[in-house]
């Protein structure tokens, strides 16, 4: 045998001896080297991208012996099984498919035999849908989509239509997706009127009363999705209607613990009302194929090009759903945040309440994030650093060859900094006693997120990039509204063991000028974007902290929108959104 037989002999052992183990503790098969009918694909499954086509493609073309056997695909796992009439034929299998690289696969696929095989209920595609949940397959005819999607122009050099997750065009209203809201009072371009044939289907199918006056028109790439969300209830009517054109994927459907995946083929209409329009979050996950059923079984669907055209109704007035625990409380119970408003909301709710925690403040902050102390330590040698909202000054720590100074608002926490000998002055962050162009670098870690208007919190990252010089960085932290991600819980959830119990708010409390906002309970997901957060002092007290929780989208378009600076990266950071953002 040739040295490279040996090394690809001992790395099929070592596939085997992996995937023997995975199968032992994932579903309890025992696994030989010993042949039985029983067949186990190591290194290929549902989650890998492996269709059962691709596998009887195998069998047909290596393998023409094979007649009879039956194929199982476990979801969400990267294996499969093949059992055969007898011992004999799967071990025939076995020697001419084990360690081979088979056309149509990048990687040599590596066979085991199994005891016996697991018991698989398809659980991938739920039978029953959320309340208020309607799918109308075949709503349009393809001559139909054909037209549709020849009637939608995307100028690829374009950039103002491009979202991280897809490409988005508005008609009747835009959708602000950073305040998640539309203005009634401020119409862009109607709806095309080569789209109003779609206006008479929906009344023929009984899709609301309304003459739908909003429309958002989404183009996804296969891997492309968008985040789970529950479209805000104050400014749409109910219901909302989705058509999906072009290629077909899966919409997951959430509410608290239970998930749904509904699968929505071309050409089918999505009506949204009731509990599944107010209740439950829906999205798209974002991946190249999604795991379906078949006549045949479980199996994966590879996704293409996906245009959605989603038609809302723009609502004038009060929302009057019956589902509080997820209503935007804004119009419902109080009235917008404004520059009537946000001085006094953050004077009583931020600045205030800092002066009275900042000593209990101090006594919990000490250790320095680790990506802020990475950003610091990329500073240029010779820099001039402001930390804008420096806190009790983690991060004015002595760093060779760097200048720091910092500002905050609070004289409680500059009085702290004064006593460790840090260079520190009192400002607001929307005013920064600093000529233009004049610093080197800055950074502001969990301050922006306390402005209470979309047009505050852009003046103060427009503020910080008025200082610094041309080329100069700035590193900026705040909340996200998202603080479960990619399957982890940020440090804010982990220690709380009730996180999943509760919606994220406790209360209503009633302020001033009509002005009420939820209250949240701590360490717990985030259910409305503004939000009072309580700190508990030591000692005794209870004080409430205005909070503007930011989500992904609405974080990227602020940064993405300020002319004077280039994004560096943008990123998230154990429940917060990060950006460095480059003056040009």
């Amino acid at each position: 045998m040739s040295e490279r037989g040996t090394v690809d002999a001992r790395k099929c052992w070592r596939k085997q001896k992996r995937a023997q183990h995975r199968l032992s503790r994932d579903m309890g098969i025992n696994c030989c080297d010993t042949p039985t009918q029983n067949l186990v694909i190591c290194n290929a499954g549902l989650v890998t991208g492996f269709t059962r086509q691709n596998l009887e493609d195998i069998l047909r073309n290596s393998c023409d012996l094979v007649k009879n056997y039956e194929i199982l695909m476990p979801p969400g796992k990267s294996y499969c099984f093949v059992q055969f009439p007898s011992p004999e034929i799967a071990s025939r299998v076995y020697g001419r498919v084990n360690g081979q690289v088979i056309d149509g696969q990048e990687s040599p696929l590596y066979l085991t035999f199994s005891e016996s095989l697991p018991k698989l209920e398809d659980n991938s595609m739920s039978p029953d849908f959320p309340p208020g949940l309607r799918i109308i397959e075949d709503f349009i005819t393809p001559e139909q989509e054909i037209f549709l999607l020849e009637n939608v122009h995307w100028n690829e050099k374009d950039s103002s239509s491009e979202l991280k997750h897809r490409k988005v065009k508005h008609f009747g209203f835009e959708f602000r997706y950073d305040t998640n809201r539309v203005d009634p009072d401020d119409p862009i371009t109607p709806i095309p009127e080569v789209f109003r044939f779609l206006q008479k289907l929906f009344k023929e199918h009984h899709c609301g009363e309304f003459v739908y006056d909003q429309l958002t028109i989404n183009r996804y790439l296969p891997g492309q999705g968008i985040p789970p969300h529950i479209d805000t209830h104050s400014v749409f009517e109910d219901p909302i209607l989705s058509l999906s054109l072009g290629s077909a994927c899966v919409m997951d459907f959430k509410k608290n613990e239970k998930k749904i995946h509904i699968p929505l083929p071309p050409r089918s209409l999505l009506v949204m009302s009731g509990e599944s329009r107010y209740a439950w979050s829906h999205g798209i996950c974002p991946r190249h194929s999604d795991i379906v059923s078949d006549d045949n079984g479980i199996t994966t669907r590879q996704r293409g090009t996906r245009t959605s055209f989603t038609f809302r109704k723009v609502r004038r007035g009060d929302c009057q759903c019956y589902f509080d625990e997820y209503c935007d409380t804004v119009d419902k119970y109080s009235k917008n945040i404004d520059d009537s408003v946000a001085p006094g909301l953050e004077l009583s709710y931020v600045h205030e309440v800092y002066e009275e925690i900042s000593s209990h403040f101090d006594e919990t902050r000490h250790k320095q994030w680790p990506n802020v102390a990475k950003f610091l330590e990329s500073i240029e040698p010779g820099s001039f650093l402001l930390d804008v909202g420096c806190g009790n000054g983690k991060y004015l720590n002595e760093t060779p060859g760097i200048f720091k100074v910092g500002c905050d608002r609070s004289s409680g926490l500059t009085g702290i900094c004064r006593k460790r000998s840090f260079e520190v002055f009192l400002s607001d962050c929307l005013q920064l006693p600093f000529k233009s162009n004049s610093l080197d670098a800055a950074i502001s870690i969990a301050v922006i997120h306390h402005l209470s208007t979309p047009e505050r919190r852009r003046s103060a990252f427009l503020e910080i990039l008025r200082v610094l010089r041309p080329g100069g960085r700035c590193l900026i932290y705040v909340w996200a509204k998202e603080q479960h991600r990619n399957s982890k819980d940020s440090t804010y959830l982990r220690f709380n063991p009730k996180k999943n119990e509760g919606s994220g708010s406790r209360e209503l409390q009633k302020l001033f000028q009509g002005l009420a906002l939820p209250v949240h309970e701590n360490r717990t997901n985030f259910s409305h974007s503004d939000v009072l957060v309580p700190w508990k002092r030591k000692g005794g007290g209870e004080f409430l902290r205005y909070y503007h929780v930011f989500e992904e989208e609405e974080f990227v378009e602020l940064c993405k929108g300020l002319i004077e600076s280039t994004v560096e990266r943008i990123y998230y950071d154990q429940g917060n959104w990060c950006t460095i953002l480059k003056k040009i």
